[in-house]
């Protein structure tokens, strides 16, 4: 009987809901230039004066059938109030105090929004004629032009006045890159070779690092948003920003660019087929990017392969609005690398990288035309695939005899001598695998005076490697002398991480002012860990906040003004990736005896074997606190918008060295008589030394601490009538302070009798680097509508940049003896043979206050329209003009150079 009442109870509900709805007029209210959805203005009864209905988050709002009202007002702040006739399902435009309609934006805006955000639109793309993501970061507040570095992986660095280096990578890791609405996951990528020294490899490595923007293609991209400050807790697995791409849907142009600079060529094609009866349309596209290091050198060079169909379609009906949009992309990255046989003794030494990804996606949106509490619900499904190898092949010559380890077990084994000759070929097979899926609903208690919406969610990310990993022959390493061994990577648990998140979004129009408020928070939990892990069964909770108030419209010098104040703090949290909590087992190798004889057959190596998992059983997320305060000011369309920030994480993933005494035995081969040998000498028939070593080994964990402080600022003008030109001020102080906040180890490099040092010193005042810089663009950008030509000039100043370190103690707090086991520091160390060598002779040089002065470049970019804008001719020079003097330090002279960089494209639409 219970289950009878529940199936009635439900059909109550809804008859009365759709009887209900029937029973309002329903209307939304839209941006008379965007045609965006106006969230919370106010409905008010024109006759009687009192507020009737608020917007929901869809700019919709409804008022009873029966309800008397002739006339409505509405009103929000920055529009003219419009008063109309209520009309069912009517759309209501209102128009902004200060329009922009028509106007050509060629620089990053900042958001309207309660947290700092740029956006990007594609009018700014098509005027900074990029290659890659990478350039786009030119427009940030605190960017500048960079000449394209496309030979080596570029990750994202936000708000960072300079790199912190590989220690340092957690900010790029915990920037979450959203394409349409699905993550781009690198938690799975292991793509480096093991023990790899050369600059071939090492230079390519961007494991741990996040995303390589050189594989995001910039042609198909709408507009694009790039959080700087507190995101929304839909939005999980992150630390420093987030990246939200949005690409093209519909139309029915055939798009051609054809770009070259100095160093790429590149080619787009797109074709937009549009069905509007059926609210239908396919995108396709296609881009190739060829880029070299040096034009001159055509056996280094960088090619990337896009391709992209994405199908959107519209059910449109009285009671709601469903739409599925799904994509299916490829990528092809692509670096190869190899020395001219012609100067290497016709012998091949090369690197090959590919990473090739597969994407589907699937998006599903319901949207309630109805008066109920349901106002939105989605389904979100996406796949990525990635087949990745590495090829490294180089010819080895050894200057002496030299071991290869072989054995996978620990305990004592023989060994093989490597020839003196050979070539080694080493490859790095990844097969990552990311599964993503998120529910989320948007739901709204219908008021008259109040604007709200509560987000629902949950999210499940799945991180697999089906790989076989490293992948080389044990007898012929590509490095010589490093012990390493092949894992498979499909032997990795997968990662799990489920997320579930509520967000509540207020909106309060009063007579003094608007008040907005954006809160809520994300509990995420790493599932199918090992139950050994401190992370295992752990919650992790991430609560954010913004708020905002705008004063009511007020006129100054005669223009309307409007003033808000903003501020927002949250937490963040990144989980670590798959090589941080499951990295390659060590094999730590030591040779016991190394027996040669003229004769083959009667040489012997023994090794002893230890195996260490340098997992990190204590391993925690990466936690940053961002807290930030902003004003945004707009007099008759001048608007200035200014931000002071501060981030702080203590828990950033980092390199840690580990000691640890090992015993061995060094057998004495001296009392062999190779002259009676038979076969290769018995161990047991020899006499040995016990020796203990001290090893390091490094493991993953939580020392890296970023703290992050500076001021962004962003003056926009309005475009001059009589020179047509509109004025941009951004750019950015950024105060940046590295440091380890783990006890610090250092062991020289220095040998006492025959044998290196066996102690290592602990050390309290760990490493640590201040950074700052300050920068300021200014951008002059033109626009003739009757010439169809554009133009820009940008004056780039850096005002200048500093760095340094902190200050570090020379003497030891700790210490590890030989046994390993750990000593204070006691006076009187200082003189003893070994110990005193642990004391470090670091000069005040190296603290000193390190200040590069100011430079300035200057940029210049033109666009011009031809045949009714179907053709498009664009070129570009940074670094026209620059004002880089030298400047003395510590009774030197350092002269700067900047070399100029520009390009030329064209784009055809047909």
């Amino acid at each position: 009987m219970h289950i009878y009442r529940i199936i009635y109870t439900i059909l109550a509900v809804f008859t009365l809901q759709a009887a209900h709805a029937q029973g309002v007029l329903r209307a939304t209210v839209l941006d008379k230039d965007t045609r965006e959805p106006i969230i919370g203005a106010t409905i008010h009864d024109a006759v009687k004066g009192k507020p009737i209905a608020v917007t929901d988050a869809e700019g919709c709002f409804t008022i009873p059938n029966n309800d008397d009202t002739k006339q409505i007002r509405i009103t929000y702040i920055g529009y003219k109030i419009l008063t109309t006739a209520p009309v069912r399902n009517g759309r209501y435009l209102l128009e902004a105090e200060i329009s922009r309609l028509g106007e050509v934006v060629v620089t990053a805006q900042e958001s309207r929004g309660l947290t700092s955000a740029s956006t990007i639109g594609k009018h700014a793309m098509e005027h900074l004629q990029p290659s890659s993501f990478a350039d786009l970061l030119e427009l940030l507040p605190g960017g500048r032009a960079e000449t394209p570095s496309l030979s080596t992986p570029n990750v994202i660095h936000i708000r960072e006045a300079a790199s912190g280096g590989s220690q340092y990578m957690t900010s790029s890791l915990g920037t979450q890159f959203m394409v349409d609405g699905a993550p781009i996951s690198t938690n799975a990528n292991m793509q480096y070779v093991s023990g790899a020294w050369d600059s071939e490899s090492t230079y390519r490595d961007f494991t741990n690092a996040g995303v390589d923007m050189r594989s995001l293609s910039t042609d198909d991209i709408e507009k694009v948003e790039i959080v700087r400050g507190i995101a929304s807790v839909e939005y999980g697995d992150l630390t420093s920003g987030l990246v939200k791409i949005e690409r093209k849907k519909g139309g029915a142009d055939l798009h051609v660019r054809l770009k070259a600079d100095m160093s790429s060529k590149l080619l787009y094609l797109s074709k937009g087929l549009e069905w509007k009866p059926q609210h239908l349309s396919l995108n396709l596209s296609a881009d190739y990017l060829d880029a070299k290091a040096d034009p001159r050198n055509t056996l280094e060079n960088y090619k990337r392969i896009t391709f992209s169909a994405r199908l959107h379609k519209q059910w449109l009906r009285d009671n709601y609005d469903l739409s599925l949009s799904t994509n299916a992309d490829y990528t092809g990255s692509f670096d190869n690398d190899k020395v001219d046989p012609d100067l290497n003794y016709n012998v091949e030494d090369s690197y090959k990288s590919q990473y090739n990804r597969m994407v589907w996606m699937g998006d599903l949106t319901l949207k309630s035309k109805r008066d109920s509490w349901l106002k939105s619900a989605g389904l979100m499904c996406s796949a990525a695939y990635e087949y990745d190898d590495i090829k490294r092949r180089r010819l080895i010559q050894l200057q002496r005899t030299t071991v290869a380890a072989t054995n996978h077990e620990e305990g004592e084994a023989d060994a093989l001598l490597l020839p003196w000759k050979y070539m080694a070929d080493h490859e790095v097979e990844g097969k990552p695998l990311n599964i993503y899926a998120k529910l989320s609903a948007r739901l709204q208690i219908p008021t008259t005076r109040l604007s709200n919406a509560l987000l629902l969610g949950i999210d499940w990310n799945m991180d697999k490697n089906y790989g076989r990993g490293q992948v080389f022959d044990p007898e012929r390493p590509l490095y010589p002398g490093i012990s390493t061994r092949e894992r498979p990577l499909y032997d990795i648990p997968a990662n799990h991480r489920l997320s579930l998140f509520a967000e509540e979004t207020l909106k309060w129009p009063t007579a003094i002012g608007t008040f907005e408020a954006t809160g809520g928070i994300r509990v995420t939990e790493m599932l199918n860990l090992p139950a050994e892990y401190a992370m295992h069964g752990k919650k992790y909770l991430d609560p954010r906040i913004n708020a905002g108030y705008t004063f009511p419209k007020f006129s100054f010098l005669g223009k309307p003004t409007f003033i808000r104040l903003a501020g927002g703090i949250g937490q963040h949290t990144k989980m670590p990736t798959m090589e941080q909590l499951f990295p390659d087992k060590l094999y730590i190798d030591f040779i016991q005896l190394n027996y040669y004889h003229e004769n083959p057959d009667y040489r012997r190596v023994n090794l002893m074997t230890y195996i260490r998992n340098p997992r990190n059983l204590e391993l925690q997320a990466a936690r940053n606190l961002k807290w930030e305060m902003s004003a945004d000011i707009n007099i008759g369309g001048n608007r200035l918008s200014i931000t002071y920030f501060r981030e702080k994480m203590t828990s950033g993933f980092r390199s840690q060295t580990h000691y640890e005494s090992f015993s061995y035995k060094e057998y004495d081969a001296s009392t062999i008589d190779g002259s009676t040998l038979t076969a290769p000498p018995a161990l047991s028939d020899m006499t040995y030394t016990l020796r203990d070593e001290l090893v390091g080994y490094s493991n993953y964990t939580n020392g890296s601490e970023t703290d992050k402080q500076g001021i962004e600022y962003t003056l926009e003008t309005v475009r001059l009538p009589k020179i047509l030109t509109r004025l941009t001020i951004n750019g950015a102080w950024l105060h940046t302070h590295y440091r380890n906040s783990i006890l610090e180890t250092y062991r020289p490099s220095m040998v006492v009798g025959d044998r290196s040092l066996q102690y290592v010193g602990l050390y309290q005042d760990a490493d640590g680097t201040m950074s700052e810089s300050f920068n300021t663009n200014f951008t002059f950008d033109t626009d003739v509508p009757r010439l169809r030509l554009g133009f820009s000039l940008s004056a780039q100043f850096l005002w200048y940049t500093m760095s340094q370190r902190d200050r570090i103690s020379n003497t030891p707090d700790q210490y590890i003896a030989p046994d390993g086991t750990i000593h204070d520091w006691q006076a009187g160390d200082e003189d003893d043979t070994y110990l005193q060598w642990l004391i470090r002779t670091n000069s005040e040089t190296l603290y000193e206050l390190t200040r590069v002065p100011m430079s300035m470049n200057l940029n210049l970019k033109v666009t011009k329209k031809l045949f009714a804008d179907r053709l498009q001719i664009a070129m570009f020079c940074n670094k026209i003009w620059d004002y880089t003097p030298d400047y003395e330090r510590k009774g030197y002279t350092f002269r700067r150079h900047v070399t100029p960089y520009f390009g030329l494209e064209m784009n055809v639409k047909i």
